[in-house]
């Protein structure tokens, strides 16, 4: 919410970046608190990249044995030895297969895959064997007991190594191509050459977190003056009154500071962004403390009327309570009338019935004693 906003140092002290060649890098603030203000002058002179191993002879069939003499292929990395045992029944396919199966039971950061440098009609496969991760420290090297290196002219056609950037002349290195060696900002390099990242303060996000309380607090002030007025549907009920009132002098502190400016004629008020925007740069450490002590004012006063069964609750279950006894008096006149109905409806068949015996009885006389 608004009011949880303006507390949160993360939007009292946003700032906002440009990278001048977005084609050589793209950079995030992670702690805006921490990154400061100004430019950086960035040369990105190498990327990260990860070990890879190729085999420079090319076989037409992957899957056919490659006549090996049984040997075992050592992938040495990061201290570890992975070894993976073959014999002269393996295919290149074979050989891939056994060293994914032994980088994943054994956790070891490196993958084999066969490509083919030739064309469906007339293919030719390349065993590589690449680092699934890129830095220095992830370099591997291959050794064998066997032959499967040199039947296969195994090399090593890329080195790993780290990321380097000069970042306003300091050189700084990662073993990705993402850095965070700026305190508060990280930045990921694409290619190699230079750029320069400005950082400067954005007051946007506390703005639109006080713009929207003073939103808030107006529309409240209308709906309230409407509903409660002369012939509105709580007229008389002065308790949203009152919190109208309380929120406003919780305000205060804005007000003193020509921050916030009231309008006596609406009774609305208003965000002076000139006066905001001075605050934030020059007294940013105050200011914070200021909203912080807004934000728990305003928590600590409006709690008693939002918390469940608060003050409003009581109020929505009065109202709940008027509802249902006139609901309650409506049925109960209505069941009145139906009983009143319904005795007059008795009333008028016993007199038909009256009517009935009399106009009988009335025949009778005169067909008994009529001339």
């Amino acid at each position: 919410s608004s009011i949880n906003n303006i507390s949160d140092t993360a939007t009292v002290n946003a700032k906002s970046m440009s990278v001048s060649n977005p084609n050589i890098l793209t950079a995030s603030i992670t702690d805006p608190t921490q990154v400061s203000e100004g430019s950086y002058n960035i040369n990105i002179s190498q990327l990260a990249t990860n070990q890879v191993y190729a085999s420079n002879n090319s076989f037409s069939d992957k899957n056919a044995p490659l006549g090996l003499d049984p040997g075992t292929l050592t992938i040495s990395m990061n201290g570890n030895s992975y070894n993976i045992a073959y014999d002269s029944t393996y295919s290149l396919q074979n050989l891939a297969d056994e060293i994914n199966r032994t980088a994943s039971v054994y956790n070891g950061n490196f993958k084999a895959s066969i490509i083919n440098v030739g064309t469906s009609s007339n293919p030719q496969y390349k065993l590589v064997i690449a680092g699934t991760k890129t830095g220095a420290d992830n370099s591997f090297t291959i050794s064998d007991t066997g032959n499967a290196v040199s039947m296969l002219d195994l090399t090593s056609i890329q080195n790993a190594q780290n990321a380097v950037a000069t970042v306003n002349g300091l050189q700084v290195q990662s073993d990705t191509n993402t850095f965070t060696n700026i305190p508060g900002l990280s930045f990921t390099a694409f290619q190699t050459g230079s750029t320069v990242l400005q950082i400067q303060k954005d007051n946007k996000p506390i703005t639109d977190a006080l713009g929207g309380i003073v939103n808030y607090y107006n529309q409240l002030v209308d709906i309230v003056n409407k509903e409660t007025g002369k012939g509105g549907k709580l007229s008389g009920e002065y308790g949203f009154n009152q919190i109208v009132n309380g929120i406003f002098n919780q305000l205060q502190p804005l007000f003193t500071a020509d921050i916030i400016n009231f309008d006596r004629t609406t009774g609305h008020i208003s965000l002076n962004t000139s006066k905001l925007n001075d605050a934030l740069t020059n007294n940013p450490i105050d200011f914070q403390n200021t909203l912080n002590g807004i934000k728990n004012n305003l928590t600590t006063y409006l709690n008693p009327y939002t918390q469940f069964n608060g003050i409003l609750d009581q109020y929505n279950k009065s109202y709940d309570r008027q509802i249902q006894n006139i609901q309650n008096l409506i049925d109960l006149q209505a069941k009145r009338v139906q009983m009143e109905i319904e005795t007059l409806k008795n009333q008028f068949i016993k007199m038909q019935m009256l009517q009935a015996q009399m106009n009988d009885i009335s025949a009778r006389i005169q067909a008994t004693f009529g001339n």
